[in-house]
């Protein structure tokens, strides 16, 4: 299993409509995949971060590649600062907690 895991900020909140519209629509592709073993969004610290787990790589980049995921991505450098995605392995389906904790030693690591 992969998990990926990421944070946006607004900016401005005008834009708030469009990106959770579009955040929206991407959360639904996910979670309508059978690959996708689990897809949520959720706000943290300011930020609005996205937690996937998928079966394989493969089936997480033809998501990363297609539909509203695609579009959202295209749409993000305009609504949004984008933060580091991090992606790693997994045996299970990590909480939020655990892949926030992931992602935090990522992100000190790479500053």
């Amino acid at each position: 299993m992969l998990a990926a895991i990421g944070g946006v900020s607004l900016k401005h909140w005008y834009y708030g409509p469009e990106l959770f519209w579009r955040a929206h629509q991407a959360l639904l592709q996910a979670r309508g995949d059978p690959l996708c073993l689990q897809a949520d969004v959720f706000p943290h610290q300011g930020l609005y971060f996205s937690l996937s787990v998928w079966q394989d790589a493969e089936a997480m980049l033809t998501f990363a590649h297609s539909g509203p995921h695609r579009r959202v991505v295209q749409a993000a450098s305009r609504l949004a600062d984008v933060n580091e995605f991090h992606h790693f392995p997994c045996i299970a389906v990590p909480s939020r907690d655990q892949a926030l904790q992931v992602w935090a030693q990522h992100v000190q690591a790479a500053e």
